[in-house]
C-alpha cells in the first residue's frame, strides 16, 4: 500500500513539473519528532505512572497468590480434605483473576494501549496543525515521513527539527 501510494505521489510529481510549477518538497521522520517533542515526554511520564500502578495491582494479587500458598502448605496437614479443595480453589480463582487482569491491561486492546492511544492523540493532533503551518508558510509542495518510504533524501530536505521546534513553542 505505501508503495502504491509512493507511486502516485511520484507521478503527481512528475505531472506538477511538467506544467512548470516550482515542486517543493521535504521529509520529516515522525518517530524522531514523537520522541523529541515535550508532549512525548510528558505523556510517557503520564502514561508510566499508570503503567507503575497497573503493575502494583498485579504484584499485590501476586502477593496475595504467594501468601495463601504458603499458608495452605503450612496447614495442610490440619486441613479437612474440603477445607484443602476450599483452599485450593480460593488460589486458583486469584490466579484466574491476576490473569484476567494481566490481560485487561496489557493485551492489544487493553487499557495500557488505549491509554497510550489517549495520550498520542493530542500529540498527533499538535503535529499535524504544525506540518500544515511550516508547509504552507515554506510553501511545500510535499511533505513525506522517512519511515513511510523515503529511501534517500538530501539532508537539507529534511524539516524534522522545524516541526519538533514549532510544536514545542506551541
Amino acid at each position: 500500500m505505501k508503495k502504491l501510494l509512493i507511486l502516485l505521489l511520484f507521478f503527481i510529481f512528475i505531472i506538477i513539473s511538467l506544467f512548470g510549477q516550482t515542486l517543493r518538497i521535504a521529509y520529516i521522520d515522525i518517530d524522531r519528532i514523537v520522541s523529541e517533542s515535550n508532549d512525548s515526554h510528558e505523556a510517557e511520564r503520564l502514561f508510566q505512572i499508570d503503567r507503575d500502578d497497573w503493575v502494583r495491582q498485579i504484584d499485590e494479587m501476586e502477593a496475595e497468590i504467594l501468601r495463601q500458598e504458603r499458608e495452605l502448605e503450612i496447614r495442610r496437614l490440619t486441613l479437612t480434605e474440603s477445607g484443602r479443595r476450599e483452599a485450593e480453589n480460593r488460589i486458583s480463582v486469584l490466579i484466574r483473576e491476576r490473569q484476567q487482569l494481566i490481560e485487561r491491561i496489557f493485551s492489544e486492546n487493553g487499557l495500557a494501549a488505549t491509554r497510550r492511544n489517549e495520550l498520542m492523540l493530542p500529540i498527533m493532533e499538535k503535529l499535524r496543525l504544525a506540518l500544515d503551518k511550516i508547509a504552507v508558510e515554506e510553501n511545500y509542495s510535499m511533505i513525506f515521513d522517512a519511515s513511510a518510504g523515503v529511501v534517500w533524501a538530501q539532508e537539507r530536505l529534511d524539516i524534522t527539527s522545524q516541526i519538533v521546534e514549532e510544536m514545542n513553542r506551541q
